[in-house]
Protein backbone atom coordinates (compact mmCIF):
# COMPACT_ATOMS: atom_id res chain seq x y z
CA UNK A 1 0.00 0.00 0.00
CA UNK A 2 2.82 2.45 0.68
CA UNK A 3 4.78 1.93 -2.36
CA UNK A 4 1.41 2.51 -4.00
CA UNK A 5 0.73 5.52 -2.89
CA UNK A 6 4.87 6.49 -3.45
CA UNK A 7 3.98 5.77 -7.74
CA UNK A 8 0.98 7.72 -7.20
CA UNK A 9 2.59 10.47 -5.50
CA UNK A 10 5.42 9.95 -7.88
CA UNK A 11 2.93 10.02 -11.24
CA UNK A 12 1.20 12.91 -9.80
CA UNK A 13 4.53 15.09 -9.02
CA UNK A 14 5.25 14.00 -12.72
CA UNK A 15 2.40 15.03 -14.71
CA UNK A 16 2.03 18.42 -12.01
CA UNK A 17 5.79 19.49 -13.36
CA UNK A 18 4.70 19.46 -17.24
CA UNK A 19 1.42 21.52 -15.85
CA UNK A 20 3.42 24.13 -14.71
CA UNK A 21 5.71 24.31 -18.07
CA UNK A 22 3.22 24.38 -20.21
CA UNK A 23 1.02 27.04 -18.09
CA UNK A 24 4.18 29.74 -17.52
CA UNK A 25 5.41 29.35 -21.23
CA UNK A 26 2.36 31.58 -21.61
CA UNK A 27 3.19 34.53 -19.27
CA UNK A 28 6.78 34.85 -20.34
CA UNK A 29 5.89 34.49 -24.38
CA UNK A 30 3.90 37.69 -23.89
CA UNK A 31 5.86 39.72 -21.55
CA UNK A 32 8.91 38.85 -23.77
CA UNK A 33 6.88 39.84 -26.94
CA UNK A 34 5.62 43.18 -25.61
CA UNK A 35 9.23 43.93 -25.13
CA UNK A 36 10.42 43.85 -28.61
CA UNK A 37 6.98 44.53 -30.93
CA UNK A 38 6.47 47.85 -29.66
CA UNK A 39 9.97 49.00 -31.13
CA UNK A 40 8.53 48.54 -34.98
CA UNK A 41 5.81 51.22 -33.95
CA UNK A 42 7.65 53.90 -32.49
CA UNK A 43 7.63 55.57 -36.39
CA UNK A 44 3.55 55.67 -36.50
CA UNK A 45 2.99 56.91 -32.69
CA UNK A 46 5.46 59.70 -33.90
CA UNK A 47 3.14 60.86 -36.05
CA UNK A 48 -0.23 59.57 -35.02
CA UNK A 49 0.49 61.99 -31.53
CA UNK A 50 2.95 64.49 -33.47
CA UNK A 51 5.51 64.14 -31.04
CA UNK A 52 9.49 63.94 -31.53
CA UNK A 53 11.84 60.24 -31.34
CA UNK A 54 13.17 61.54 -27.86
CA UNK A 55 9.58 61.89 -26.68
CA UNK A 56 8.01 58.31 -27.65
CA UNK A 57 11.02 56.98 -26.87
CA UNK A 58 9.67 57.30 -23.46
CA UNK A 59 7.14 54.57 -24.21
CA UNK A 60 10.25 52.06 -24.10
CA UNK A 61 12.13 53.48 -21.64
CA UNK A 62 9.20 53.82 -19.08
CA UNK A 63 8.39 49.90 -19.49
CA UNK A 64 11.81 49.42 -19.06
CA UNK A 65 12.59 51.59 -15.77
CA UNK A 66 9.15 50.13 -14.12
CA UNK A 67 10.60 46.79 -14.51
CA UNK A 68 13.88 47.61 -13.30
CA UNK A 69 12.29 49.11 -9.97
CA UNK A 70 9.40 46.64 -9.43
CA UNK A 71 11.42 43.11 -9.79
CA UNK A 72 13.25 43.56 -6.76
CA UNK A 73 10.40 43.02 -4.71
CA UNK A 74 9.08 40.11 -6.35
CA UNK A 75 10.63 37.97 -3.62
CA UNK A 76 8.73 39.93 -1.03
CA UNK A 77 5.15 39.50 -2.62
CA UNK A 78 5.90 36.21 -3.44
CA UNK A 79 6.21 35.38 -0.06
CA UNK A 80 4.20 37.45 1.35
CA UNK A 81 0.60 36.23 -1.06
CA UNK A 82 2.09 32.96 -2.13
CA UNK A 83 3.46 32.75 -5.53
CA UNK A 84 0.85 31.21 -7.45
CA UNK A 85 -1.40 34.27 -6.15
CA UNK A 86 1.02 37.15 -7.13
CA UNK A 87 1.67 35.21 -10.43
CA UNK A 88 -2.05 35.46 -11.10
CA UNK A 89 -2.30 39.70 -9.94
CA UNK A 90 0.95 39.45 -11.98
CA UNK A 91 -0.44 38.42 -15.24
CA UNK A 92 -3.86 40.53 -14.79
CA UNK A 93 -2.46 43.56 -13.88
CA UNK A 94 -0.33 42.71 -17.08
CA UNK A 95 -3.16 42.14 -19.22
CA UNK A 96 -5.04 44.80 -17.95
CA UNK A 97 -2.15 47.15 -18.62
CA UNK A 98 -2.01 45.97 -22.32
CA UNK A 99 -5.98 46.63 -22.79
CA UNK A 100 -5.46 50.01 -21.28
CA UNK A 101 -2.02 50.91 -23.68
CA UNK A 102 -4.39 50.75 -27.22
CA UNK A 103 -7.41 52.56 -25.56
CA UNK A 104 -4.65 55.40 -25.48
CA UNK A 105 -5.78 58.96 -26.75
CA UNK A 106 -2.50 60.86 -26.10
CA UNK A 107 1.31 60.24 -25.58
CA UNK A 108 1.75 61.41 -21.80
CA UNK A 109 -1.60 58.86 -21.46
CA UNK A 110 0.18 55.98 -23.00
CA UNK A 111 3.61 56.57 -21.18
CA UNK A 112 1.78 56.48 -17.61
CA UNK A 113 -0.44 52.98 -19.12
CA UNK A 114 2.76 51.39 -20.09
CA UNK A 115 4.24 51.92 -16.47
CA UNK A 116 1.17 50.40 -15.12
CA UNK A 117 1.42 47.32 -18.01
CA UNK A 118 5.50 47.26 -17.18
CA UNK A 119 4.54 47.05 -13.38
CA UNK A 120 2.82 43.80 -13.78
CA UNK A 121 4.91 42.03 -15.96
CA UNK A 122 8.06 42.49 -14.04
CA UNK A 123 7.39 39.78 -11.90
CA UNK A 124 6.63 37.77 -14.84
CA UNK A 125 10.03 36.13 -15.42
CA UNK A 126 11.08 35.38 -12.09
CA UNK A 127 8.08 34.02 -10.75
CA UNK A 128 8.32 31.55 -13.88
CA UNK A 129 11.47 30.09 -13.59
CA UNK A 130 10.99 29.64 -9.51
CA UNK A 131 7.92 28.10 -10.56
CA UNK A 132 9.75 25.41 -12.58
CA UNK A 133 12.76 24.93 -10.72
CA UNK A 134 10.30 23.99 -7.59
CA UNK A 135 8.71 21.28 -9.81
CA UNK A 136 11.81 20.14 -11.98
CA UNK A 137 14.78 18.36 -10.49
CA UNK A 138 18.05 19.14 -10.19
CA UNK A 139 18.62 16.67 -12.91
CA UNK A 140 15.95 17.86 -15.33
CA UNK A 141 16.39 21.42 -14.98
CA UNK A 142 18.14 21.81 -18.41
CA UNK A 143 15.46 20.30 -20.36
CA UNK A 144 12.66 22.52 -18.08
CA UNK A 145 14.76 25.79 -19.23
CA UNK A 146 14.77 24.72 -23.09
CA UNK A 147 11.32 24.37 -22.64
CA UNK A 148 11.14 27.86 -20.96
CA UNK A 149 13.21 29.41 -23.31
CA UNK A 150 11.33 28.42 -26.28
CA UNK A 151 8.78 31.16 -25.62
CA UNK A 152 11.51 33.40 -24.32
CA UNK A 153 13.64 33.53 -27.54
CA UNK A 154 10.99 32.96 -30.10
CA UNK A 155 9.14 36.24 -28.74
CA UNK A 156 12.17 38.52 -29.64
CA UNK A 157 13.05 36.88 -32.60
CA UNK A 158 8.89 37.00 -34.60
CA UNK A 159 8.05 40.08 -32.34
CA UNK A 160 9.77 42.29 -35.15
CA UNK A 161 7.71 40.76 -37.83
CA UNK A 162 4.38 40.60 -36.08
CA UNK A 163 4.69 44.15 -35.07
CA UNK A 164 5.35 45.11 -38.57
CA UNK A 165 2.44 43.21 -39.81
CA UNK A 166 0.21 44.44 -37.03
CA UNK A 167 1.10 48.49 -37.90
CA UNK A 168 1.14 47.87 -41.32
CA UNK A 169 -2.50 46.48 -42.12
CA UNK A 170 -4.09 47.49 -38.70
CA UNK A 171 -3.18 49.85 -36.51
CA UNK A 172 -0.68 50.41 -33.47
CA UNK A 173 -3.09 49.71 -30.78
CA UNK A 174 -3.28 45.98 -31.52
CA UNK A 175 0.08 45.76 -30.72
CA UNK A 176 -1.16 46.04 -26.76
CA UNK A 177 -4.48 43.89 -27.82
CA UNK A 178 -2.82 40.89 -28.74
CA UNK A 179 -1.93 40.69 -25.26
CA UNK A 180 -5.63 39.90 -24.02
CA UNK A 181 -6.32 36.56 -25.21
CA UNK A 182 -2.99 35.50 -24.22
CA UNK A 183 -3.48 37.00 -20.76
CA UNK A 184 -6.67 35.84 -20.28
CA UNK A 185 -6.31 32.28 -21.03
CA UNK A 186 -2.93 32.39 -18.61
CA UNK A 187 -4.67 33.79 -16.04
CA UNK A 188 -7.41 31.14 -16.18
CA UNK A 189 -4.65 28.39 -16.40
CA UNK A 190 -2.86 29.13 -13.89
CA UNK A 191 -5.65 29.36 -11.79
CA UNK A 192 -7.52 25.89 -12.45
CA UNK A 193 -3.86 23.76 -12.67
CA UNK A 194 -1.36 25.91 -10.54
CA UNK A 195 -0.36 25.10 -6.69
CA UNK A 196 0.36 27.19 -4.05
CA UNK A 197 3.43 28.01 -2.20
CA UNK A 198 4.00 30.51 0.32
CA UNK A 199 7.01 30.26 2.62
CA UNK A 200 6.83 33.22 5.01
CA UNK A 201 3.17 35.08 5.08
CA UNK A 202 4.51 37.05 7.63
CA UNK A 203 7.46 38.82 5.87
CA UNK A 204 8.05 42.33 6.14
CA UNK A 205 8.52 44.94 3.43
CA UNK A 206 11.70 46.28 3.37
CA UNK A 207 11.25 50.08 2.52
CA UNK A 208 14.79 51.31 2.65
CA UNK A 209 16.20 48.63 0.49
CA UNK A 210 13.23 49.53 -2.03
CA UNK A 211 14.05 53.18 -2.17
CA UNK A 212 17.84 52.92 -2.97
CA UNK A 213 17.14 49.98 -5.65
CA UNK A 214 14.54 51.83 -7.20
CA UNK A 215 16.88 54.89 -7.79
CA UNK A 216 19.80 53.18 -8.34
CA UNK A 217 18.06 50.57 -10.86
CA UNK A 218 16.05 53.51 -12.57
CA UNK A 219 18.55 55.92 -13.04
CA UNK A 220 21.64 53.26 -13.93
CA UNK A 221 18.79 52.21 -16.51
CA UNK A 222 17.93 55.73 -17.65
CA UNK A 223 21.50 56.50 -17.99
CA UNK A 224 22.61 53.57 -20.43
CA UNK A 225 19.38 53.56 -22.60
CA UNK A 226 19.68 57.85 -22.96
CA UNK A 227 23.49 57.26 -23.61
CA UNK A 228 22.32 55.76 -27.92
CA UNK A 229 21.13 59.69 -28.00
CA UNK A 230 23.30 61.62 -26.04
CA UNK A 231 26.65 60.18 -26.01
CA UNK A 232 28.58 58.52 -22.91
CA UNK A 233 29.86 61.71 -22.10
CA UNK A 234 27.23 63.65 -21.87
CA UNK A 235 26.72 65.15 -18.40
CA UNK A 236 23.54 63.85 -18.15
CA UNK A 237 24.39 60.17 -18.99
CA UNK A 238 27.20 60.70 -16.30
CA UNK A 239 25.37 62.18 -13.79
CA UNK A 240 22.84 59.31 -13.94
CA UNK A 241 25.11 56.74 -13.98
CA UNK A 242 27.05 57.97 -11.41
CA UNK A 243 23.81 58.37 -9.00
CA UNK A 244 23.09 55.09 -9.56
CA UNK A 245 26.57 53.43 -8.73
CA UNK A 246 26.30 55.36 -5.91
CA UNK A 247 22.61 54.01 -4.64
CA UNK A 248 23.21 50.27 -6.04
CA UNK A 249 26.88 50.08 -3.90
CA UNK A 250 24.90 51.50 -1.09
CA UNK A 251 22.06 49.00 -1.24
CA UNK A 252 24.68 46.43 -1.81
CA UNK A 253 26.00 47.12 2.41
CA UNK A 254 22.69 47.93 3.86
CA UNK A 255 20.96 44.92 2.77
CA UNK A 256 24.16 43.06 3.62
CA UNK A 257 23.83 44.34 6.87
CA UNK A 258 20.22 44.28 7.13
CA UNK A 259 20.84 40.40 6.63
CA UNK A 260 23.28 39.73 8.97
CA UNK A 261 21.37 41.21 11.70
CA UNK A 262 18.75 38.56 11.00
CA UNK A 263 16.17 41.23 9.32
CA UNK A 264 14.28 40.36 5.89
CA UNK A 265 16.22 41.88 2.97
CA UNK A 266 13.99 43.53 -0.25
CA UNK A 267 17.31 41.09 -2.13
CA UNK A 268 19.57 38.82 -0.34
CA UNK A 269 22.83 39.99 -1.43
CA UNK A 270 24.88 36.80 0.58
CA UNK A 271 23.61 34.93 -2.75
CA UNK A 272 26.94 35.63 -4.40
CA UNK A 273 28.66 34.09 -1.62
CA UNK A 274 27.80 31.37 -3.50
CA UNK A 275 30.32 30.43 -6.11
CA UNK A 276 27.97 28.73 -9.00
CA UNK A 277 25.91 31.79 -8.52
CA UNK A 278 28.21 34.77 -8.96
CA UNK A 279 30.55 33.38 -11.33
CA UNK A 280 27.79 32.29 -13.34
CA UNK A 281 26.20 35.50 -13.12
CA UNK A 282 29.35 37.26 -14.18
CA UNK A 283 29.30 35.19 -17.73
CA UNK A 284 25.66 35.97 -18.12
CA UNK A 285 26.58 39.66 -18.11
CA UNK A 286 28.84 38.80 -21.40
CA UNK A 287 26.56 36.35 -22.40
CA UNK A 288 23.49 38.89 -22.78
CA UNK A 289 25.37 41.83 -23.57
CA UNK A 290 26.62 40.08 -26.72
CA UNK A 291 23.50 38.21 -27.68
CA UNK A 292 21.08 41.32 -27.21
CA UNK A 293 23.14 43.81 -28.11
CA UNK A 294 23.66 42.04 -31.61
CA UNK A 295 19.88 41.43 -32.02
CA UNK A 296 19.36 45.09 -31.72
CA UNK A 297 22.26 45.53 -34.79
CA UNK A 298 20.31 44.26 -37.84
CA UNK A 299 16.70 45.49 -37.71
CA UNK A 300 18.92 48.96 -38.20
CA UNK A 301 20.84 47.82 -41.08
CA UNK A 302 18.46 46.07 -42.50
CA UNK A 303 16.11 49.04 -42.16
CA UNK A 304 18.56 51.77 -42.47
CA UNK A 305 20.75 50.77 -45.38
CA UNK A 306 19.28 48.20 -47.34
CA UNK A 307 15.66 50.21 -47.23
CA UNK A 308 13.26 47.42 -45.91
CA UNK A 309 10.21 48.01 -44.55
CA UNK A 310 9.79 46.50 -41.13
CA UNK A 311 7.20 43.64 -41.79
CA UNK A 312 10.19 42.83 -44.71
CA UNK A 313 12.97 43.19 -42.01
CA UNK A 314 11.08 41.19 -39.66
CA UNK A 315 11.03 38.11 -42.04
CA UNK A 316 14.79 38.20 -42.73
CA UNK A 317 15.41 37.97 -38.84
CA UNK A 318 12.35 35.06 -38.72
CA UNK A 319 14.62 32.05 -39.17
CA UNK A 320 16.47 33.18 -36.09
CA UNK A 321 13.83 32.47 -34.16
CA UNK A 322 13.24 28.95 -35.41
CA UNK A 323 17.00 27.68 -35.14
CA UNK A 324 16.86 28.79 -31.37
CA UNK A 325 13.37 27.08 -30.76
CA UNK A 326 15.35 23.92 -31.86
CA UNK A 327 18.45 24.54 -30.45
CA UNK A 328 16.96 25.65 -27.25
CA UNK A 329 15.40 22.10 -26.43
CA UNK A 330 18.14 20.36 -27.38
CA UNK A 331 20.73 22.52 -25.47
CA UNK A 332 18.53 21.67 -22.54
CA UNK A 333 18.88 18.15 -22.85
CA UNK A 334 22.52 18.12 -23.62
CA UNK A 335 23.18 20.22 -20.35
CA UNK A 336 21.64 17.23 -18.37
CA UNK A 337 23.45 14.98 -19.94
CA UNK A 338 26.77 16.53 -20.71
CA UNK A 339 26.94 19.67 -18.23
CA UNK A 340 26.84 23.09 -19.07
CA UNK A 341 30.25 23.51 -19.89
CA UNK A 342 30.15 20.96 -23.07
CA UNK A 343 26.96 22.53 -24.48
CA UNK A 344 27.84 26.17 -23.76
CA UNK A 345 31.63 26.71 -25.04
CA UNK A 346 30.76 25.56 -28.10
CA UNK A 347 27.55 27.98 -28.67
CA UNK A 348 29.84 30.66 -27.45
CA UNK A 349 32.18 29.77 -29.86
CA UNK A 350 29.56 29.33 -32.74
CA UNK A 351 28.19 32.94 -31.71
CA UNK A 352 31.84 34.58 -32.01
CA UNK A 353 32.02 32.73 -35.66
CA UNK A 354 28.76 34.54 -36.48
CA UNK A 355 29.48 37.83 -34.78
CA UNK A 356 32.78 37.97 -36.54
CA UNK A 357 31.53 36.89 -39.97
CA UNK A 358 28.52 39.86 -39.67
CA UNK A 359 31.52 42.30 -38.86
CA UNK A 360 32.38 41.93 -42.24
CA UNK A 361 28.90 43.16 -43.43
CA UNK A 362 28.81 45.53 -46.43
CA UNK A 363 25.67 47.61 -47.90
CA UNK A 364 25.47 45.01 -50.57
CA UNK A 365 25.70 41.51 -48.62
CA UNK A 366 23.27 39.01 -50.20
CA UNK A 367 20.42 38.32 -47.72
CA UNK A 368 20.74 34.61 -47.84
CA UNK A 369 24.53 35.00 -46.70
CA UNK A 370 22.78 37.28 -43.51
CA UNK A 371 19.98 34.51 -42.79
CA UNK A 372 22.72 31.97 -42.15
CA UNK A 373 24.45 34.07 -39.69
CA UNK A 374 21.38 34.84 -38.19
CA UNK A 375 20.73 30.84 -38.45
CA UNK A 376 24.07 30.42 -36.43
CA UNK A 377 23.08 32.31 -33.66
CA UNK A 378 19.65 31.18 -33.26
CA UNK A 379 21.46 28.06 -32.54
CA UNK A 380 24.08 29.72 -30.09
CA UNK A 381 21.19 31.28 -28.57
CA UNK A 382 19.65 27.79 -27.62
CA UNK A 383 23.05 26.36 -26.38
CA UNK A 384 23.95 29.58 -23.74
CA UNK A 385 21.28 31.72 -22.21
CA UNK A 386 19.46 28.80 -20.67
CA UNK A 387 22.12 26.49 -19.68
CA UNK A 388 23.49 29.01 -18.35
CA UNK A 389 20.69 30.62 -16.19
CA UNK A 390 20.77 26.51 -15.08
CA UNK A 391 24.13 26.96 -13.38
CA UNK A 392 23.48 30.04 -12.42
CA UNK A 393 20.66 28.14 -9.94
CA UNK A 394 21.62 25.23 -9.90
CA UNK A 395 22.80 25.40 -6.24
CA UNK A 396 20.31 27.64 -4.97
CA UNK A 397 17.71 26.26 -2.56
CA UNK A 398 13.78 26.43 -3.03
CA UNK A 399 13.35 28.71 -0.10
CA UNK A 400 15.74 31.37 -2.25
CA UNK A 401 14.85 30.62 -5.55
CA UNK A 402 12.35 33.58 -5.48
CA UNK A 403 15.49 36.12 -4.26
CA UNK A 404 17.81 34.56 -6.77
CA UNK A 405 15.48 34.49 -9.76
CA UNK A 406 14.78 38.03 -9.03
CA UNK A 407 18.69 39.24 -8.66
CA UNK A 408 18.76 37.05 -11.90
CA UNK A 409 15.99 39.05 -14.10
CA UNK A 410 17.61 42.65 -13.09
CA UNK A 411 20.97 41.36 -14.14
CA UNK A 412 19.17 39.94 -17.32
CA UNK A 413 17.78 43.67 -17.89
CA UNK A 414 20.60 45.69 -16.96
CA UNK A 415 23.10 43.47 -19.13
CA UNK A 416 20.93 43.88 -22.27
CA UNK A 417 20.64 47.54 -21.38
CA UNK A 418 23.95 47.77 -21.59
CA UNK A 419 24.47 46.13 -24.47
CA UNK A 420 22.26 47.89 -26.46
CA UNK A 421 23.33 51.25 -25.20
CA UNK A 422 27.05 51.03 -25.64
CA UNK A 423 26.46 49.35 -29.51
CA UNK A 424 24.08 51.83 -30.10
CA UNK A 425 26.49 54.93 -28.93
CA UNK A 426 29.56 53.05 -30.81
CA UNK A 427 27.48 53.12 -33.94
CA UNK A 428 26.31 56.44 -33.64
CA UNK A 429 29.53 57.89 -32.96
CA UNK A 430 32.02 55.49 -35.32
CA UNK A 431 29.64 56.76 -37.93
CA UNK A 432 30.27 60.36 -37.88
CA UNK A 433 34.12 58.99 -37.73
CA UNK A 434 34.03 57.06 -40.73
CA UNK A 435 31.77 59.88 -42.58
CA UNK A 436 34.75 62.27 -41.86
CA UNK A 437 37.55 60.10 -42.86
CA UNK A 438 35.98 59.15 -46.52
CA UNK A 439 34.54 62.66 -47.03
CA UNK A 440 38.31 63.47 -46.67
CA UNK A 441 39.29 61.04 -49.44
CA UNK A 442 36.81 62.22 -51.57
CA UNK A 443 38.49 64.19 -54.81
CA UNK A 444 38.05 64.94 -57.96
CA UNK A 445 40.49 62.01 -58.92
CA UNK A 446 39.11 59.63 -56.41
CA UNK A 447 36.38 57.08 -57.43
CA UNK A 448 33.39 58.90 -55.93
CA UNK A 449 34.44 61.77 -57.33
CA UNK A 450 34.19 60.62 -60.63
CA UNK A 451 30.93 59.95 -59.85
CA UNK A 452 29.88 63.60 -59.68
CA UNK A 453 30.05 64.75 -63.27
CA UNK A 454 28.27 62.09 -64.72
CA UNK A 455 25.42 62.12 -61.69
CA UNK A 456 25.59 66.07 -62.87
CA UNK A 457 24.49 65.17 -66.50
CA UNK A 458 21.96 62.63 -65.85
CA UNK A 459 20.39 65.27 -63.80
CA UNK A 460 20.23 67.65 -66.62
CA UNK A 461 19.01 65.44 -68.81
CA UNK A 462 16.06 64.95 -66.74
CA UNK A 463 15.41 68.91 -66.76
CA UNK A 464 17.71 69.94 -63.62
CA UNK A 465 19.36 73.33 -64.17
CA UNK A 466 23.07 73.19 -63.93
CA UNK A 467 23.24 74.47 -60.15
CA UNK A 468 20.25 72.13 -58.84
CA UNK A 469 22.11 69.25 -60.98
CA UNK A 470 24.88 69.82 -58.84
CA UNK A 471 23.52 70.29 -55.13
CA UNK A 472 21.76 66.89 -56.20
CA UNK A 473 24.46 65.27 -56.85
CA UNK A 474 26.24 66.21 -53.74
CA UNK A 475 23.24 65.13 -51.91
CA UNK A 476 23.58 61.61 -53.76
CA UNK A 477 27.26 61.23 -52.51
CA UNK A 478 26.43 62.31 -49.10
CA UNK A 479 24.13 59.96 -48.73
CA UNK A 480 25.91 56.92 -50.05
CA UNK A 481 28.92 57.97 -47.80
CA UNK A 482 26.45 58.00 -45.06
CA UNK A 483 25.26 54.54 -45.70
CA UNK A 484 28.82 52.93 -46.12
CA UNK A 485 30.22 54.93 -43.23
CA UNK A 486 26.93 53.58 -40.76
CA UNK A 487 27.84 50.01 -41.97
CA UNK A 488 30.97 50.44 -41.13
CA UNK A 489 30.49 51.54 -37.72
CA UNK A 490 27.63 48.16 -37.62
CA UNK A 491 31.02 46.31 -38.16
CA UNK A 492 33.04 47.90 -35.69
CA UNK A 493 30.16 46.98 -33.14
CA UNK A 494 30.35 43.28 -34.16
CA UNK A 495 33.89 43.52 -33.64
CA UNK A 496 33.54 44.65 -30.28
CA UNK A 497 30.79 41.66 -29.60
CA UNK A 498 33.46 39.64 -30.67
CA UNK A 499 35.69 40.62 -28.03
CA UNK A 500 32.58 39.62 -25.21
CA UNK A 501 32.06 36.53 -26.76
CA UNK A 502 35.85 35.72 -25.88
CA UNK A 503 35.06 36.95 -22.20
CA UNK A 504 32.52 35.48 -21.87
CA UNK A 505 34.27 31.84 -23.02
CA UNK A 506 36.76 32.46 -20.20
CA UNK A 507 34.02 33.36 -17.83
CA UNK A 508 32.20 30.16 -18.46
CA UNK A 509 35.51 28.10 -17.73
CA UNK A 510 34.66 29.12 -14.28
CA UNK A 511 31.02 27.76 -14.29
CA UNK A 512 30.34 25.02 -12.54
CA UNK A 513 29.90 21.97 -14.64
CA UNK A 514 27.26 19.40 -13.07
CA UNK A 515 26.01 16.69 -14.75
CA UNK A 516 22.68 14.58 -14.49
CA UNK A 517 22.84 13.82 -10.40
CA UNK A 518 22.75 9.83 -9.48
CA UNK A 519 19.20 9.09 -8.20
CA UNK A 520 19.18 8.22 -4.85
CA UNK A 521 18.77 4.62 -3.64
CA UNK A 522 14.97 3.21 -2.65
CA UNK A 523 13.85 3.68 0.14
CA UNK A 524 15.97 6.71 1.36
CA UNK A 525 15.28 10.01 3.02
CA UNK A 526 14.65 12.88 1.66
CA UNK A 527 17.08 15.62 2.10
CA UNK A 528 16.42 18.42 4.72
CA UNK A 529 15.60 20.77 2.17
CA UNK A 530 13.25 18.31 0.42
CA UNK A 531 11.69 17.45 3.45
CA UNK A 532 11.26 21.50 4.32
CA UNK A 533 9.73 22.02 0.57
CA UNK A 534 7.09 19.19 1.55
CA UNK A 535 6.42 21.05 4.33
CA UNK A 536 5.82 24.12 3.05
CA UNK A 537 3.92 23.29 -0.05
CA UNK A 538 0.17 23.88 -0.20
CA UNK A 539 -2.06 22.76 -2.40
CA UNK A 540 -5.67 24.77 -3.31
Amino acid sequence: MQATAQVGQSESRFSYKWIVASVVILGVFMSILDQTIVNIALPTLETDFGADVHSVQWVLTAYILTQGVVTPATAYFANRFGIKRFYIISLAAFTAGSALCGLAWSLPVLIFFRVLQGAGGAALFPLSITLLFREFPPQERGMAMGLFGVPALLAPAIGPTLGGYLVTSVGWQLIFYINLPIGIAAVILSFLFLREYRQDAHATFDIPGFILAAVGLATVLYGINDASTDGWTSGTVLGFLAIGVLALVIFTVYEIRLANRGGRPLLDMRLFRNKAFSVGSIAYVFVIFSLFGGLFLLPLYLQNIRQLSAFQAGLILLPQALASMVSVIVGGRLVDRLGVRAVMIPGLLLLGFANYELSLLTIYSPYWWIQVMLILRGVALGFTVQPLTVAILSEISSRDLPQASALNTVIRAVSSSLGIGILASLVQTQSQVHFAHLAEQVTASSRIGQLLPQLEALFVAHGYSLVNAHATALQYIALFLEQISFTMAVQDAFLLTVGVVIIAIIATLFVGNRRKAAAKPPGAAPAGEETEERILVMAE
